[in-house]
């Protein structure tokens, strides 16, 4: 049988034990200690079942400081505080419970499919992803995660021109308000409610549910990318690199590892750091938004051609939404070729009509053009609309005419 709890997935039967995806290797002993508990969740296992579990008549071995290294190992895996348990609790003289709530576990596999069916990120998978997520909740109401994954296919949307802003964040932060009533907390509902007031620019919130990720999963690499994001955009650049480089060092294939961590450089105007950091990414996540960061890293240096040519073979084929086809024209438009950012803002305003489309999309084309004071015209449009993007408003490079103009008085973060 498999069981669910916070990142870790265990199967009692073929002692195996899954973290974020990736199995554990651990010891035997600390994981019969994991799955006797699992299998009496809220109940007192004695320390001598637990010998018996793992030594049965052994005479030859030091019971007492073996089960207390493999709980102490179990308990450093887990990332578990023996004076203030999440998972394993001491019972004094008696033996260990498991205090987790355990979803059950055909919310599990609701909600594994939500995460599995997200990608490519595409309107259609997130509504199929959105569907799974909903089953979740309907088989096991108190199972955090399945907030989380609603709350993030929401931002997703709003993210990817899908939905509008205000629409889409309020349905994600309605549900991580029922993420955060279940009575097991999880890493993944205050990352992504973190990400959430990121993006409205709350920032005091967006720090204090940042630190609740990270004292709960300080070695999931998604609650430093996160953390790294929200740094970037107070403009603490020297952290937001710290927290971008663990994350890359947590999981170095994570494709949104490497995109954070190369975007952290780019927002820190530290070009060159970009540029390596891009590459070095590239070899191992072929990600379009990884070669759009490196690109404009390039501009910055003044290689444009460089930055075209990378901006060209990193794109994704096919129709793009609103924000890829946005940077990919500014980087054509900046590098030389200003057919392309005309013709995508025409295509863009014409697309507002019809369906949303964010402005910030056409304030970026209209500053590739050179025209700032109809890009400003769009800037406001997007504050007004409270577009996410705007949580990068007082960093991001490319508003720099912006700020230069007399005429427009600075940005508002």
């Amino acid at each position: 049988m498999r069981v669910a709890f916070g990142q870790f997935v265990a199967d009692t039967e073929a002692v195996r034990l899954w973290k974020d995806g990736v199995e554990v290797r651990l010891r035997e002993q600390p994981l019969q200690v994991l799955f006797a508990l699992l299998r009496n969740p809220g109940e007192v296992v004695s320390r001598d079942t637990l010998r018996q579990n793992l030594w049965g008549n052994s005479t030859y071995v030091d019971f007492d400081n073996g089960l207390n290294t493999s709980i102490s190992r179990l308990r450093e895996m887990l990332e578990d505080d023996s004076t203030k348990p999440v998972w394993i609790e001491t019972i004094p003289k008696r033996g260990y419970r498991f205090i987790g709530s355990l979803p059950r576990p055909a919310a599990v596999a609701a909600y594994l499919k939500g995460h599995h069916v997200i990608s490519p990120h595409s309107p259609d998978s997130m509504q199929k992803s959105l569907a799974f997520f909903k089953e979740a909740m309907a088989l096991d109401p108190l199972y955090p995660l399945a907030y989380h994954g609603a709350a993030l296919t929401c931002i997703l949307r709003c993210l990817l021109d899908d939905l509008c802003p205000r629409e889409a964040l309020q349905a994600a932060d309605d549900y991580l308000q029922q993420g955060l009533r279940c009575p097991q907390k999880e890493a993944m509902v205050f990352n992504t409610l973190a990400m959430l007031r990121t993006f409205e620019r709350r920032w005091d919130e967006a720090e204090e549910a940042s630190g609740q990720a990270v004292a709960l999963e300080r070695h999931n690499p998604h609650v430093r990318m996160i953390r790294a994001q929200l740094l970037s955009c107070r403009g603490r650049h020297d952290e937001a690199v710290q927290e971008a480089l663990a994350a890359v060092d947590l999981d170095p294939v994570h494709t949104r590892a490497q995109m954070h961590l190369t975007m952290c450089f780019y927002y820190a105007r530290k070009w060159e750091a970009c540029v390596r950091a891009g590459r070095a990414g590239l070899e191992v996540c072929p990600d379009p938004y990884i070669g759009i960061y490196t690109s404009l890293a390039l501009l910055e240096l003044d290689r444009p051609d460089e930055a075209l040519q990378l901006n060209l073979q990193t794109r994704r084929p096919g129709p793009l939404q609103a924000v890829e086809l946005a940077f990919n024209s500014y980087i054509a438009a900046k590098a030389g070729v200003r057919d392309e950012a005309v013709s995508a803002l025409a295509f863009l305003k014409q697309s507002r009509e019809n369906r949303y489309v964010p402005a910030i999309t056409l304030c970026w084309l209209e500053l590739a053009l050179g025209r700032d004071d109809s890009a400003m015209d769009w800037l406001e449009i997007a504050s007004r609309d409270a577009e996410p993007y705007l949580a990068w408003a007082h960093v991001a490079p490319i508003y720099d005419s912006l700020r230069l103009s007399s005429g427009h008085g600075g940005i508002k973060a």
